[in-house]
């Protein structure tokens, strides 16, 4: 079972973190679900407080498979997914005939999102360096950080050893299948890794894929502006219940 964060009751909803992160970047969200709702924010393999199992090599397939094991263990197989960043290709990747939509915020693009080779380097001196570290996801987040972004930053240093480059290689590697569902793409236009181009791209992937652009905020809705989040999930929700 992934560690996890859980609030409110209802229809469930994971919330699926992004690359150095963990479940802790959805709490102040978790502070004030919406009504009806039960929302579930677990720790991917190897990330916050769930190992990851021996000989484990990161890879998108791995990680849904590991939602879809924790979503069944909890009877949540008909979760709505959310998912920042990396994450939004584990909630494309993990997403059943039984997903009633998908969120996705700031994600990884569906054909990939390949790192110049010269930054792996980079990547890897963050075990080390956590100044370096919290600056880097401090770009992630550029107009808010939450009172405990220095547990964040220490929680992402206190990743597997194998993640530091391997995320980024995975997500290098990984192709997305098309979703038939309702499929909404939350695009911060502040971001400075993912462009609108790449975000546009996304929505137009998926059959029934909408694109909206959320001025003022960068990377990371859920740090900047939880409650501008919970609205534009109360309103994708209202879309795909039954």
């Amino acid at each position: 079972m992934l560690s996890h964060l859980e609030a409110g009751s209802g229809t469930p909803v994971v919330l699926i973190h992004g690359n150095f992160a963990c479940k802790e970047w959805w709490r102040e969200v978790l502070e004030s679900p919406p009504e009806g709702v039960r929302l579930l924010a677990p720790d991917l393999p190897g990330f916050g407080e769930s190992p990851a199992p021996q000989g484990f090599t990161p890879s998108i397939p791995a990680y849904a498979q590991a939602l879809r094991d924790f979503l069944k263990a909890l009877g949540a197989e008909e979760a709505l997914l959310v998912g920042h960043s990396l994450g939004g290709a584990v909630a494309m990747e993990a997403a059943t005939e039984r997903t009633p939509g998908l969120l996705l915020l700031n994600p990884a693009p569906p054909t990939g999102f390949p790192t110049p080779e010269a930054y792996y380097p980079i990547l890897e001196s963050y075990r080390e360096n956590r100044e370096a570290l919290a600056q880097a996801l401090a770009a992630m987040a550029p107009t808010r950080r939450p009172p405990w972004f220095p547990e964040l930053v220490a929680k992402a240093q206190g990743m597997h050893p194998g993640h530091f480059q391997g995320n980024a290689r995975a997500l290098a590697a990984w192709r997305a299948r098309p979703f038939p569902g309702p499929v909404l793409v939350v695009y911060g236009t502040l971001d400075p890794l993912i462009s609108r181009a790449m975000a546009e791209a996304t929505a137009a992937f998926f059959p029934r894929g909408r694109f909206l652009a959320v001025e003022g905020v960068g990377h990371s809705l859920n740090l900047e502006n939880p409650g501008l989040f919970r609205e534009i999930l109360e309103g994708f929700l209202k879309e795909v219940r039954p």
